[in-house]
Parts: structure tokens; sequence; C-alpha cells
């Protein structure tokens, strides 16, 4: 089966703020490093969507060498992506 992505507009927020942070507090270079992980990232949850369920049909991935993780559902063959939140975040504000 091959599932499709689709962000939410609040986890397309949370990505542009991430760019944004980076690019204005460390470099171009490290910015750009991290959407190459969110991309590498898309592409596991399309091999292997069902990991790490936490609550109520949500499931999270760790964003590998930066302190995010991304919250997601699967729906039919779609993985729509709710937050990518970094994790000093109050954990409240997950959905």
């Amino acid at each position: 089966m091959a599932f499709e992505i689709e962000y939410t507009h609040h986890a397309e927020i949370d990505v542009a703020k991430a760019i944004d942070y980076y690019s204005e507090n460390a470099s171009l270079k490290v910015a750009k490093f991290f959407y190459k992980k969110l991309l590498i990232a898309e592409k596991t949850l399309k091999q292997t969507p069902f990991f790490q369920k936490i609550h109520n049909d949500f499931h999270r991935l760790p964003l590998r060498v930066f302190p995010f993780i991304i919250i997601y559902k699967i729906e039919k063959e779609t993985i729509k992506i709710f937050r990518v939140f970094h994790t000093s975040q109050n954990p409240e504000k997950y959905p």
C-alpha cells in the first residue's frame, strides 16, 4: 500500500517556524539539514507508518538529530501529520 503524506495547517506552521529558527539562530545550512531530515522521516513513515502508537490512533516518530517529534494519524491511505513538535514544548499542546 502506498501512503501519501498530508500536513495540517498547524504542522506546516511548526515546520516553517523551525526552519526560520534554524536559519536565524544557526545557519541556512542547518535549516536545510533540518528539512532534509524531515524528508527522510516522511520516507520512513511511508514505508513503516505503524510506528509508536501513543494515544487514540495518534503515532509519533522522532526526527533524527533534531529535538522534534512528528505527531500523526493514519487515515486510510494518508498519513496526516498534525504537529512537528519540539520536545521541550509543553506536551499538553499535543493534538
